[in-house]
């Protein structure tokens, strides 16, 4: 008869250890030819102003029709992009003058490749009952913008997050009550 009742015991014991992996996860990505941070930035590095022309640029992965994720920026977005006011002209790079002087001649590409994977980690109850969420992210991003004249290359800049690890903590005291007076607001309106 002990045999018989350990059983349950040990089954419920074994659901609630699994617990933690019923908590809900979520990626996104936003579809590149890039697998990571470093492959996307050793392919920007290969783009070179002067000499690298726009199919080339679309060999090495930026390529707004066909990778997608990107920009395709006019002259006059071009100049709202890197031209402030009150900075003079003498303070841009000789390379976007020219660009600005090319006039139509002149056009872009902005492009953002992020790749982010959010796992909700904690106690499994805590998460349920809405007394605790803890959220764990993790990825990278990649912003790169190319000006081009005539089809070539002539100025590029990029910024980023090669490895991104944040944690988020939500608590509510309250647990499944938390929320409930704006529920009931709504209500009644």
């Amino acid at each position: 008869m002990d045999g018989f009742r350990a059983y349950p015991l040990c089954c419920a014991l074994a659901l609630l250890a699994g617990c933690g992996n019923l908590l809900p996860s979520e990626r996104a990505e936003v579809s590149s030819t890039f697998r990571d941070y470093l492959d996307a930035e050793t392919s920007f590095e290969r783009a070179i102003p002067g000499r690298t022309t726009r199919s080339e640029l679309f060999t090495l992965g930026f390529d707004p029709q066909q990778g997608g994720n990107g920009r395709i920026l006019s002259f006059l977005d071009v100049r709202m992009l890197f031209v402030q006011p009150n900075i003079p002209i003498d303070y841009l790079p000789d390379s976007l003058v020219r660009c600005l002087e090319a006039k139509e001649r002149c056009n872009g590409y902005a492009f953002e490749f992020t790749q982010t994977d959010s796992q909700r980690v904690g106690s499994f109850w805590a998460d349920v009952l809405n007394f605790r969420k803890n959220r764990q992210v993790q990825g990278w991003n990649l912003r790169a913008v190319f000006v081009l004249v005539d089809d070539v290359l002539v100025h590029k800049v990029s910024n980023g997050e090669p490895q991104i690890r944040r944690y988020q903590v939500q608590r509510n005291p309250l647990g499944p009550l938390q929320g409930a007076g704006e529920f009931l607001s709504d209500q009644l309106k």
